[in-house]
């Protein structure tokens, strides 16, 4: 037999006589999804560098297997007939009943949330709501079928990574809260002094402005704004600390905790941009995009 022609090497034999040729995909991937579906394959991404990638692998194969189970059902129902026609009888109706749930668009975007409440597909829009998939009827029923977890053993994997997302929520936003209240507040505290003492000079020398004037305001509102943000954050640890379980907890972090860090971010950010390079406390993002 010859060497294989690189016509044949560009082509998916699938060895099912009644499939169309398919041409390998060389095109640039598609990013936007965990498991983006190319042209005519699936491509995996890497799970985070924290992550245990067996933990990935283990479920995509539950997946597989539960589908060819699936399958395997279906084509149990046709033993009269060709195995070849079956197959391709049953994976005609998988593709019908499957449609709705195949998002080809950004998986990051918001089209993506409103396409899910649109055909009342799960959507997780964090952590603690991902994990409590795990605790579904079904899920331990898949779990224990394919004797991979017992029931007992899922609901400990869920209250350790709760447990594991808690401290970590707590440590990032500890740090947030210590970060604007010994870095960022007294960094504006020197802009707002710095502005108001060339304010009352310009004033002393006859020449009032009014523009220093409001940029004094500026940094006073941005000051303002911090704290007050701050506070609103420091208190929803404190509130999350009287929730009577992991479950509870991880779930008021995942959401109140999460918009107070997003306005205080939203608010440090701005100021950033205003406050002169001598006073600000940290690299910049200029700074971070010059040295990349």
């Amino acid at each position: 037999m010859g060497k294989p022609t690189e016509q044949v090497m560009a082509n998916i034999n699938m060895g099912v006589r009644n499939l169309p040729r398919i041409s390998k995909d060389y095109s640039d991937r598609n990013r936007t999804s965990p498991i983006a579906f190319t042209g005519n394959k699936f491509e995996f991404r890497a799970v985070g560098s924290s992550q245990n990638p067996s933990e990935a692998v283990t479920l995509l194969n539950q997946l597989c297997t539960y589908g060819f189970f699936a399958i395997e059902k279906r084509l149990a129902q046709h033993k009269e007939k060709d195995i070849r026609e079956s197959s391709l009888l049953v994976l005609k109706d998988v593709f019908k009943e499957t449609r709705r749930v195949r998002f080809e668009g950004n998986g990051y975007s918001e089209e993506w949330h409103k396409q899910a409440e649109k055909l009342g597909l799960p959507n997780a829009r964090n952590t603690p709501a991902a994990l409590n998939a795990y605790l579904e009827p079904e899920v331990i029923e898949l779990m224990e079928k394919t004797h991979v977890l017992s029931e007992r053993e899922v609901c400990a994997k869920v209250e350790i990574k709760l447990e594991n997302y808690v401290k970590t929520k707590e440590i990032e936003y500890r740090t947030a809260v210590n970060m604007a209240r010994t870095q960022i507040m007294p960094a504006l505290v020197k802009q707002i002094n710095a502005v108001a003492s060339a304010a009352a000079a310009a004033k002393t020398a006859g020449a009032a402005s009014k523009s220093l004037t409001a940029e004094v305001k500026r940094f006073d509102a941005f000051y303002s704004d911090i704290q007050q943000f701050t506070d609103r954050l420091e208190a929803v640890l404190v509130r999350a600390d009287n929730k009577d379980n992991h479950h509870k907890k991880a779930e008021f972090l995942a959401e109140a905790g999460e918009d107070a860090l997003e306005q205080l971010r939203e608010v440090v950010d701005r100021a950033e941009q205003a406050v002169a390079h001598e006073f600000w406390p940290m690299a910049k993002y200029q700074e971070l995009l010059t040295v990349l």
